[in-house]
C-alpha cells in the first residue's frame, strides 16, 4: 500500500464534518489525509436540516451554498412539521419548520434548507476532488496511534488487501462518528444518557405527492396508537423515512423484512401503497452525551465524536461542523508557527458548551412530545383508544391539545443555538458574560467580543451583498471605523474600512457601539475576538499576540 503522505492532519471519517474539516484546512494552506473505512457514501438520508451557519461556512470554503439550497427541498414543501393521527389522517395542527422565509435574510444570506445527507455529502465530495491539498482514501482504516512530542504515528490499514503502513502526522481529528474507535482507544468517556430510546429508520422510495396535496411538510409526527413514530420528508416524490420505534432487547434487526416494513409504513401512511420500495433498515439509539473531553494530546474529537445530540432540532450535523470550523484555523496557525501551542486549549472551552447547550436544548424537545402523547392518549392506558377517537372527532374541544402543540415551537425554531451562539476563552480578549438562553428562538445580533459578527446587507458599488463577503476565512480582518488612520502591515490582518470599502444603512457608531476611530477585530471562523477602542497599530498587534496565544 503507498500511504506516502505530506499531510500535515489526519481526518478519520469521511462524512460532512470529516469533509468539511480538510476543506477549512485546505482553505488555511494545510494538507491533509482524509480516510474513510466505507468504499461509499451511505445512501440513507440520515440528517436533512442544513442551517444558516452551516450554509455561510459551505459558502466560505467555495461550496456554493445557494445552490445547496437548490438541492434542497422548497420551502413549501419542507417548510412545516404536521402532527397527524396518520399521514392521510386527521390533522391536530402544525407548525413552521425553522426560518426559512425571506425575513430570515435579515439574519443570514442563507436561510436553512432541507437537503439529504448523502447529496450534501456529494456537494462537499466535489469541491474536495477539486482541491490538490486533500488527498482522499476511502477502504482505509486507522488502526491505531501513537502520540510523540513532535507528531502522531498512525498505523494506517489497506482493508481490502489488509496492506499496512505507518504515517506521521502533526495532528489528527477524529470525526469518526458516535461510535468513535478513536475515542474509545483513547478512554475519553461520555456524560450523558447513552440510551434515551431505540428506534428503526425505514429509508423507503414512494411517490406521496398526491397523498401530502394541501398540507406538505418535512416531519409527520404520527399518534395514532398503534403507530406512533415519525415520517420524514425527504423528497415527497420519492425519499422517505419512517422512524419507527423499538425494542432491542425483545427484537431482532432480521424481523423487520420488506414485508414488515411495508405494513409498517402503510399503517403510518394510512393506506395501501402499491408501488414502495424498501431501501434499507437500521437501528440506531436516541443518545444525549458530550465527550469529557475534545482533545488529547495532538488528537481532536469533532462532530459526532465530540457530542451524541438528539435529532429533536436538526442540531447534530450542524454543531460537527461548526466544532470543525473553530478547529481549523487554530490548527492551521500552530503549523504555520503563527500561534502558540495553547491556542489549541481554546477548542474544547469554545466548542463544549455548545454542545451542552444544544443536548440541553433536544432533550426538552423530546420530553414535550410527552405533553402532546398525553393530550391525544390521555393518562388511562385502557381508555387509549377512546380517548384518541374522542380527540380526533373534535380537537378543537381539547384546548390542552393546542397547548402542547405550541409548546412545540422552540423544537423547530432554535435560531438562537443555530447563529447565536458565542465562545468565552483565552482566544477572545475580554470576552462579553454569555448571556443565558431563555428563548432559543430569539436570536439577538450583537457586535460583542466572543459573538458572530451579524449579517449584513451592505452597499457596494450600488449593490446590496452579505458583510461576509468582505472577510476572508483564512485570515483575520480589521473592521475599522471611518476615523481610523490606514495602518500598515497589521501582523497579517485583512483590513476593512467602514464608510470607504463599504456602506451600511446605519452608522459606524449605531451598528458596532464604537467612536469612529475604534475597530472589531473578526477571527477566521467570523467570531468577534476584539473589540477596539481608538485603535492603534500596538493595540491590534497586542489583541492579536493575545488571540494567537504569542509568547505563551
Amino acid at each position: 500500500m503507498n500511504t506516502e503522505t505530506k499531510s500535515k492532519v489526519l481526518v478519520v471519517g469521511a462524512g460532512p464534518v470529516g469533509q468539511m474539516a480538510t476543506l477549512l484546512l485546505a482553505c488555511h494552506g494545510i494538507p491533509s489525509l482524509l480516510i474513510d473505512r466505507r468504499q461509499t457514501t451511505l445512501t440513507a438520508p440520515k440528517a436533512h436540516a442544513v442551517n444558516a451557519r452551516t450554509l455561510e461556512i459551505c459558502e466560505s470554503v467555495g461550496v456554493n451554498a445557494s445552490h445547496l439550497r437548490e438541492l434542497g427541498a422548497a420551502a413549501n414543501e419542507g417548510g412545516e412539521v404536521r402532527f397527524v393521527s396518520t399521514l392521510t389522517g386527521t390533522e391536530f395542527g402544525c407548525l413552521p419548520y425553522e426560518r426559512q422565509d425571506d425575513a430570515a435574510l435579515n439574519a443570514t444570506p442563507f436561510p436553512l434548507s432541507n437537503i439529504p445527507q448523502p447529496v450534501f455529502e456529494e456537494e462537499l465530495i466535489a469541491k474536495i476532488k477539486q482541491e490538490p491539498l486533500i488527498d482522499f482514501r476511502r477502504g482505509l482504516e486507522c488502526r491505531t496511534l501513537q502520540q510523540t512530542i513532535e507528531c502522531v504515528e498512525a498505523t494506517l490499514v489497506e482493508l481490502e488487501t489488509d496492506e499496512s503502513e505507518s504515517c506521521s502526522f502533526d495532528y489528527v481529528i477524529a470525526a469518526d462518528g458516535a461510535g468513535s474507535r478513536i475515542r474509545q482507544s483513547l478512554d475519553i468517556e461520555m456524560e450523558g444518557p447513552e440510551v434515551l430510546s431505540s428506534y428503526l429508520m425505514i429509508h423507503f422510495s414512494a411517490d406521496l405527492r398526491q397523498l401530502t396535496e394541501g398540507r406538505r411538510g418535512v416531519l409527520y409526527f404520527l399518534f395514532e396508537p398503534e403507530v406512533n413514530g415519525a415520517l420524514i420528508a425527504y423528497n415527497h416524490a420519492k425519499t422517505w423515512v419512517l422512524m419507527h420505534p423499538w425494542n432491542p432487547e425483545e427484537e431482532k434487526r432480521e424481523d423487520y423484512d420488506d414485508e414488515t416494513c411495508l405494513r409498517l409504513i402503510e399503517k403510518a401512511v394510512g393506506q395501501a401503497l402499491p408501488q414502495t420500495t424498501i431501501e434499507n433498515v437500521s437501528p440506531w439509539n436516541m443518545s444525549a452525551q458530550v465527550a469529557q473531553q475534545y482533545r488529547q494530546g495532538r488528537i481532536f474529537l469533532a462532530g459526532d465524536a465530540a457530542h451524541r445530540i438528539p435529532p429533536a432540532g436538526g442540531l447534530g450535523l450542524n454543531s460537527g461542523i461548526g466544532d470543525v470550523q473553530n478547529l481549523a484555523w487554530k490548527l492551521a496557525a500552530v503549523i504555520r508557527g503563527e500561534a502558540g501551542e495553547s491556542l489549541l486549549e481554546s477548542y474544547e472551552v469554545e466548542r463544549q458548551p455548545v454542545a451542552k447547550n444544544n443536548n440541553e436544548q433536544s432533550l426538552n424537545n423530546a420530553a414535550k412530545i410527552f405533553d402532546l402523547i398525553i393530550a391525544l392518549h390521555g393518562l388511562e392506558p385502557e381508555k387509549t383508544a377512546e380517548r384518541f377517537a374522542a380527540v380526533s372527532a373534535n380537537p378543537e374541544a381539547y384546548p390542552e391539545l393546542a397547548e402542547a402543540i405550541e409548546a412545540q415551537r422552540p423544537h423547530f425554531d432554535s435560531f438562537d443555538l443555530q447563529i447565536g451562539y458565542r465562545y468565552s476563552s483565552s482566544a477572545i480578549c475580554e470576552p462579553a458574560a454569555i448571556p443565558e438562553i431563555t428563548d432559543v428562538s430569539n436570536y439577538q445580533p450583537s457586535w460583542d467580543a466572543g459573538a458572530h459578527f451579524p449579517h449584513r446587507w451592505i452597499e457596494v458599488a450600488d449593490q446590496a451583498v452579505p458583510l461576509q463577503n468582505w472577510f476572508a476565512p483564512n485570515q483575520f480582518t480589521l473592521l475599522e471605523g471611518p476615523g481610523v488612520q490606514q495602518l500598515e502591515g497589521c501582523l497579517g490582518a485583512a483590513q476593512v474600512q467602514f464608510g470607504k470599502d463599504f456602506s451600511d444603512a446605519l452608522s459606524w457608531r449605531e451598528l458596532t457601539g464604537l467612536a469612529d476611530d475604534g475597530a472589531v477585530l473578526i477571527r477566521p471562523d467570523g467570531h468577534i475576538g476584539a473589540r477596539l477602542d481608538s485603535l492603534t497599530k500596538e493595540r491590534a498587534e497586542a489583541a492579536l499576540n493575545q488571540i494567537l496565544a504569542r509568547g505563551a
